[in-house]
């Protein structure tokens, strides 16, 4: 069994391919990437990306991952061991085929708790909060810079005002119609969010497996599928514990 990380198994795959078919998919996930997050290119799509920021436990969260004094949920644990590893967030998810909403959700829940220390970088705190549903649309943009506490302050006055009237209107949709944000700007934010709930299994592919004969391959099919579905009932599960557990916001 290799000790390699999930990501890079997945990435030999793409390095494999031939030349003239990694720049057509460069170009072409490049400049995507490009329209679709223009707006936020700076905070999305930086450097230090979100996905591969590094958490860090505390002395109290090492406490707890080796005596389990608290009794948390299993996939707490789960998670402090790769922190403990020095996983990043991107790799943690794909090692325990979470979303990544349940990875910024254990990984806020245990900010909270103390077990793991508050990254310096303010915007990745925000997404993650975002990301688990403790932050909501109008404060993200407000973190972002796209408005000003002014501006979120009226339009959530003018909310509740609507609410009252039972004109209920959905504060993203408020914040356009009162001309502080564009659709593009609500648009890759719900996007990324809603994307976060997907999970991706990174299939490894068979260029590191190698099959004696067909039969062989047919039954390493077949094992990987029932993988797959077991997986998915455990994360259905999971994924309604850590809604209960830790209070996310619809």
């Amino acid at each position: 069994m290799t000790s390699q990380p999930i990501s890079e198994l997945f990435l030999h795959n793409i390095d494999v391919l031939p030349l003239w078919v990694k720049q057509v998919l460069y170009l072409k996930t490049r400049d995507k990437l490009r329209e679709e997050l223009a707006e936020f290119l700076d905070v999305l799509v930086t450097d230090n990306l979100m996905q591969y920021y590094v958490p860090k436990l505390t002395f109290a969260g090492r406490t707890e991952l080796e005596t389990r004094e608290k009794r948390l949920p299993e996939e707490f644990y789960t998670f402090y061991k790769c922190v403990q590893n020095g996983n990043d967030l991107f790799e943690i998810t794909l090692a325990n085929y979470w979303t990544f909403t349940q990875t910024c959700s254990l990984f806020v829940r245990s900010i909270e708790l103390q077990y793991v220390n508050i990254p310096e970088n303010e915007s990745i705190i925000s997404i993650a909060q975002f990301m688990a549903g403790k932050i909501r649309t109008g404060e993200m943009l407000k973190r972002l810079g796209k408005i000003d506490v002014m501006q979120l302050e009226k339009a959530i006055r003018i909310q509740k005002e609507r609410n009252e009237q039972n004109k209920p209107v959905k504060m993203a949709e408020l914040m356009i119609e009162l001309g502080y944000i564009t659709e593009k700007d609500v648009k890759i934010l719900l996007a990324f969010k809603d994307d976060a709930k997907k999970r991706f299994v990174m299939g490894i592919g068979f260029s590191l497996v190698k099959p004696r004969d067909e039969q062989e391959t047919q039954t390493l099919v077949r094992g990987m599928q029932k993988e797959i579905k077991r997986l998915d009932e455990e994360n259905r599960i999971l994924k309604s514990r850590l809604r209960k557990i830790l209070n996310i916001k619809e």
